[in-house]
């Protein structure tokens, strides 16, 4: 009797064990599968103008097909409004840009402090390297100055972006509807830099035009003379550096990927 009451305990020990086996492996399923109350499924937000692709093509061309979408077109550029005034310039600009006005040499367009309207700050660190003012461009909100070896150098004063990617207003060339344009500056040397703009709010930098120009003709982009475009994804323009050689043009047409 005894031994057949201890076989029926040992029975329900097994049991009761691998029920409680069972039930911790469950639950421990149900933790590893459920997530926290409060946790949050990470969703990553890139920049949207990293998201833009876009590409170019360029094909040689002759002066004939040149001058004949040139007098086709009869385009007249659109004109930015432009200030060269420093005094007017400084009143428009009172409280977003300071400038030296305590110079001792006479010299006042220096600036010193730029307050740009989303916040950003910029400030003047070197005493020896100033950006002195040229002109301001209120349709765009760009102040453009000149530093060293009459570099360009310019701020749009709405976001706080420089000269890589605002470029000099001098040189916008805007595309018939002005969802794209053409844009650079001069970088001090003896080219200049070239890049194509696209309008999504305000204007942002898609192509560097000189590089990708370079990479598919293996002509360099130094100088662009002459430039119109006869829709908005086709530029023509002129390489106006010659170097002994003589002018060059080229239809430049965009890629949207």
């Amino acid at each position: 009797m005894k031994s057949k009451f201890f076989q029926i305990f040992l029975i329900t020990l097994f049991a009761f064990q691998s029920c409680k086996k069972e039930t911790k492996q469950e639950n421990l399923s149900k933790t590893e599968v459920q997530k926290p109350k409060d946790s949050v499924e990470l969703v990553s937000v890139e920049n949207p103008e990293k998201k833009l692709q876009y590409s170019i093509e360029v094909e040689k061309i002759d002066s004939l097909e040149y001058h004949h979408f040139a007098v086709k077109k009869n385009i007249n550029k659109k004109k930015l409004t432009k200030i060269t005034d420093f005094n007017q310039a400084k009143k428009l600009l009172k409280g977003i840009v300071e400038f030296n006005d305590n110079s001792e040499d006479g010299d006042q367009s220096a600036v010193e402090k730029i307050h740009f309207r989303n916040g950003k700050e910029y400030g003047n660190t070197n005493e020896y390297d100033y950006y002195f003012f040229v002109a301001y461009y209120p349709e765009e909100d760009i102040l453009l100055c000149e530093g060293g070896h009459t570099t360009d150098i310019s701020f749009n004063l709405k976001n706080g972006k420089e000269t890589e990617e605002t470029g000099n207003p001098d040189y916008i060339n805007f595309s018939p509807s002005g969802k794209f344009r053409l844009n650079g500056h001069f970088g001090g040397q003896e080219c200049s830099s070239y890049f194509i703009q696209k309008k999504i709010e305000d204007y942002v930098k898609i192509v560097q035009l000189d590089e990708e120009f370079e990479k598919l003709t293996k002509v360099w982009l130094c100088i662009v003379g002459e430039s119109f475009w006869v829709d908005d994804n086709t530029l023509f323009l002129t390489e106006a550096s010659n170097f002994g050689k003589a002018k060059k043009f080229f239809k430049v047409k965009i890629i949207e990927k």
